[in-house]
């Protein structure tokens, strides 16, 4: 079969309706890709928005945070602090009670202790009392001297001066290690 073509349309303007088509598919091409690109862009616009809005909640959650465990991280330093400092009191704790045993053992009828201190961290201990006599105050100074739990046991001269009711204020230092049971009374009463 033959086919006849009846060409009525020049070939110069032929031409130019093929350019003009031409023309108009890349028109509609790059109105198209410009839509696309401007919709696209007003997407990331607004997911940007979203995204820095989170950010801000983030980074006021973030702070909340790290203040609540600044101040929890401040409570705990603090309760370490005190449980340190409890470990150390538990670590040279000296018992008091063999001591006022021991004193009481060695207090001769007629003295008094009228107060007792304790300096534990000179491991020293003051006596402070009155006797009826001299003779009282010199033999429960010759007890404290006796002792082996006690040394260097000093009375003032100013206590010896009177020969009644004499006031005193001994001092002396502790040995803890010799603090037994055994040794508490070095002659008893």
């Amino acid at each position: 079969m033959i086919t006849i073509r009846l060409n009525l349309v020049p070939p110069k303007q032929k031409n130019q309706l093929k350019n003009n088509r031409l023309y108009q598919a890349v028109q509609e091409s790059l109105t198209l890709l410009f839509l696309f690109a401007a919709i696209i862009s007003i997407l990331l616009l607004i997911s940007r928005y979203f995204l820095e809005q989170q950010l801000s909640e983030m980074i006021t959650q973030n702070a909340a945070n790290i203040y609540s465990n600044q101040l929890v991280a401040k409570k705990i330093n603090v309760l370490n602090q005190e449980i340190n400092a409890s470990l150390g009191i538990q670590k040279n704790y000296q018992p008091v009670t063999p001591i006022i045993s021991a004193i009481s053992y060695t207090l001769p009828a007629n003295v008094a202790i009228s107060s007792l201190r304790f300096f534990r961290q000179e491991s020293r201990i003051e006596f402070s009392g009155s006797t009826k006599t001299r003779d009282d105050l010199m033999k429960f100074k010759n007890y404290l001297d006796k002792a082996d739990w006690l040394s260097d046991a000093e009375i003032p001269l100013s206590a010896l001066v009177p020969k009644e009711n004499n006031a005193f204020s001994i001092k002396a230092n502790i040995n803890y290690q010799a603090l037994t049971p055994t040794n508490v009374c070095p002659e008893s009463k």
